[in-house]
């Protein structure tokens, strides 16, 4: 992965990790707290990963949107050039 995709690749990482952190809380109605993220990493960073290398939004420039869906079909594709 060059720099470009990994700096985008981290960026979606990070809001996943953040809005399933937002879901689980909302759930279990408290915060589930910084343990949660090594949690997250552990049971799904590999699946995440591959999913969004097979992703659409891995070379979208509309990334920062919807990006964490890591979709393989998209309507709002667009090339990012960069």
């Amino acid at each position: 992965m060059n720099d470009g995709k990994n700096t985008r690749f981290l960026y979606v990482q990070r809001r996943r990790i953040e809005y399933d952190k937002w879901c689980k809380g909302c759930g279990i109605q408290d915060d589930p707290g910084p343990d949660y993220v090594m949690e997250w990493i552990q049971n799904y960073a590999g699946q995440f990963r591959r999913a969004w290398e097979e992703s659409k939004c891995a070379g979208c420039r509309n990334f920062k949107e919807c990006g964490l869906q890591v979709l393989v079909e998209c309507d709002r594709y667009e090339p990012y050039n960069r």
